[in-house]
């Protein structure tokens, strides 16, 4: 069975139950492509569960504030991902993340657990990407930003199949 990213909605008291070490997962907004929220993939029991978390920049006036899950929420519920998200590749290698950076202050926090197995997937990925461009450095974090949740998806298919 194929499995797709499906995206699930999450409450704020379910989001302040999530343990950060089940966190897999998780991008950084940028100023450009992701600005408004964050994705971030747990791992429950050997099961990967994505959840989105949008309306940070660019919020609904009609938004449910008390069930509403903000950036400073996050940072504070996310510690170590916060840590990892202020200091950038330098602390990869320390934290629990390694971080790639994907162009426009946007970045991807991946766990130090699965990272070697997940940039296998995110090298033939961004490869393929970049296969038919012409200027392949200039858009190498583009690439990133664009398939890292297919070599995710390609990462659990094999491993599943």
């Amino acid at each position: 069975m194929k499995h797709t990213l499906e995206i699930n909605k999450i409450s704020k008291a379910d989001f302040l139950r999530i343990n950060e070490d089940a966190v897999m997962f998780i991008t950084n907004p940028g100023r450009m492509g992701d600005e408004d929220g964050s994705t971030f993939i747990i791992r429950v029991d050997n099961k990967f569960k994505a959840y989105r978390i949008d309306g940070w920049l660019y919020r609904s006036k009609e938004i449910n504030t008390d069930n509403y899950i903000s950036l400073k929420d996050a940072l504070k519920h996310f510690p170590k991902w916060h840590k990892t998200w202020k200091n950038g590749e330098k602390e990869s290698s320390k934290g629990k993340y390694k971080y790639l950076y994907m162009g426009f202050g946007n970045g991807l926090s991946i766990d130090n657990s699965i990272y070697n197995e997940f940039k296998r997937y995110l090298d033939v990925t961004t490869s393929e990407y970049l296969k038919d461009k012409e200027a392949k450095e200039s858009l190498k974090y583009a690439a990133i930003f664009n398939t890292w949740e297919e070599a995710f998806l390609n990462m659990i298919n094999k491993e599943k199949s």
